[in-house]
């Protein structure tokens, strides 16, 4: 499943299949989320999304694109598993 996303998606969790919170949308473009980080977010998930080059106050954000998420609902983003 692929869903669509929206600039009012920004500021929403993002979570894994288990339901964690991985971090934040932060931004959102053409098909294509940007995403903060949150502790929670695992190496093997970030070594599956691209890094963003342009890293702005010292925080990194990844490329989540739209093709990794399962679900969008009114306060999260659901990733499929990967």
């Amino acid at each position: 499943m692929c869903a669509t996303l929206t600039v009012d998606d920004e500021e929403k969790r993002v979570v894994n299949t288990n339901g964690e919170e991985i971090g934040t949308i932060d931004e959102v473009g053409t098909g294509v989320a940007y995403v903060e980080p949150g502790p929670e977010m695992a190496e093997s998930i970030k070594s599956r999304l691209r890094r963003d080059r342009d890293v702005t106050g010292g925080m990194e954000r990844y490329h989540l694109d739209e093709d990794h998420i399962e679900e969008i609902t009114g306060d999260e983003v659901r990733l499929q598993q990967f």
